[in-house]
């Protein structure tokens, strides 16, 4: 198969600098977050870009100019392109004329086992291997399992027609279209070294982005996507169990990690205590590739403890919230402040709120929860969820309220009128986002996951 070949480019002057070479049609099939964040960037670079969606409604709604989804910037930069001319959408199936590259941007949605469902992704490479010319290029940027690529090499069958390459995306959903702009790393693989040409042209595509660039075979590709992941949620899972142990002896997590930062090997990025690890992305895959080396008889221990870990700790903050309330959790009304799994986005997949939600009622209380903008869909997620239209109407009666998400607009909440709405005066900030001081001012206890003592202020302490 051959070994990775890495390339290393100079950066271009910015994340949409335009393409120098010939524009190209491209196609880019699914309307979710990877694809219309890839969509828009190579719109910007120049190309023309049409992006077909099965979802006919989510279709009318991009082509009047709005963004199915909340994703900073990129209902603007949707309509710029579309108004430009570059970027268009549409339900129809065929392509005309012929795309250089189809990107399949598809859901692969865990199964009942916990694998990744390939299905969606094999019938959109099919459909695209009878479509398109043979000098074209099929990139798959959905996530794939392991046996991924075995599957896409089944639809290949004989040699000839369209490259068939994998194509991993690498966003955080929030900073999506900026990390897709200004990508970490551009990977492309083969499935048959005969194909590397094919992969190095649409590695180029990137090209003007400037980031560094690995062509290689497909299935160290996709172990490559997996591995991204599952050693995020490692990270994650790691600093969770340092805030509940420094809660216990009276440290400081933010401390911690700081220091932990400071030695290179390690680094600070992912080492920011909260309510655990959500979307869609991290619980699933971490668990994917736990369970596709069980069925390979492989063990992995350290690979199947990062999910249970998630779910841990948060059984473990719902105990926590249990014993520090005077009258129990039974009866209980707790606030939940953010619903999303994380700051800018809408996405509830795997939200830690909905898992301490189902986790406080499970205890007897009532729960009704807050977003500024995901709070339809987690309804839709979890159809026992109460959801209330501000922050002061969510903790009205409440004995305790959680933080949960990073929202910008909870650090200058107003707490004199939210005390005041309040029936009890538990706030437990798994974020450590709030002002501390002027939480407790309003006669409030305040308490902050890793903190220790220190996280953990009355009115007393601060009048």
């Amino acid at each position: 198969m051959g070994r990775s070949v890495l390339y290393m480019r100079l950066p271009a002057s910015g994340p949409f600098h335009l393409f120098c070479g010939e524009a190209l049609d491209l196609l880019v099939v699914g309307a979710g977050y990877v694809g219309l964040t890839t969509a828009a960037v190579f719109a910007g670079l120049g190309h023309r870009v049409t992006v077909q969606d099965v979802d006919a409604a989510r279709v009318d709604t991009l082509n009047a100019g709005r963004s199915p989804i909340f994703e900073p910037g990129l209902e603007a930069a949707i309509t710029m392109h579309a108004a430009d001319g570059r970027l268009t959408f549409t339900t129809a199936v065929d392509s005309s004329p012929s795309p250089a590259v189809a990107f399949v941007c598809v859901p692969t949605p865990s199964d009942d086992e916990g694998l990744l469902d390939t299905s969606i992704v094999v019938s959109v490479v099919r459909r695209l291997r009878g479509a398109m010319a043979s000098n074209g290029a099929i990139a798959v940027r959905s996530t794939l399992p392991l046996a991924g690529p075995d599957k896409l090499s089944e639809v290949i069958g004989e040699k000839g027609g369209p490259a068939v390459l994998v194509n991993p995306e690498f966003m955080r959903e929030g900073h999506a279209l900026a990390d897709a702009g200004s990508p970490s790393r551009v990977v492309v693989g083969w499935l048959d070294q005969s194909d590397a040409d094919a992969a190095r042209m649409v590695a180029d595509l990137y090209a003007p982005l400037g980031a560094p660039t690995m062509v290689a075979d497909a299935r160290s590709v996709v172990l490559l996507k997996l591995a991204s992941n599952a050693f995020l949620g490692t990270k994650i899972a790691f600093v969770d169990e340092l805030a509940r142990l420094s809660d216990a002896i009276g440290a400081d997590v933010t401390t911690v990690a700081d220091g932990l930062g400071l030695d290179p090997r390690i680094g600070r990025a992912f080492l920011d205590a909260g309510p655990g690890f959500g979307g869609s992305c991290l619980p699933e895959q971490a668990d994917a590739i736990a369970v596709e080396a069980s069925s390979r008889g492989l063990r992995a221990p350290l690979m199947a403890s990062i999910g249970v870990a998630n779910r841990v700790h948060q059984d473990e903050i719902v105990a926590t919230i249990a014993r520090s309330l005077a009258d129990g959790m039974a009866g209980a009304r707790v606030a939940l402040l953010g619903l999303a799994f994380k700051a800018n986005t809408d996405d509830v997949r795997n939200a830690p709120a909905l898992a301490l939600a189902a986790a406080l009622r499970a205890r007897g209380a009532e729960v009704v929860g807050y977003d500024p903008v995901a709070a339809e869909a987690a309804r839709r997620a979890d159809r026992n969820l109460v959801t209330a239209a501000s922050v002061l109407d969510a903790v009205a009666g409440a004995d305790a309220a959680i933080v949960v998400t990073e929202w910008a607009e909870f650090r200058s909440l107003d707490w004199a009128p939210l005390a005041a709405a309040m029936r009890g005066d538990l706030v437990y900030d798994s974020r450590r986002i709030l002002d501390a001081p002027a939480v407790s001012a309003a006669g409030l206890r305040y308490v902050a996951l890793g903190r220790g003592a220190a996280g953990r202020l009355s009115s007393a302490d601060v009048g």
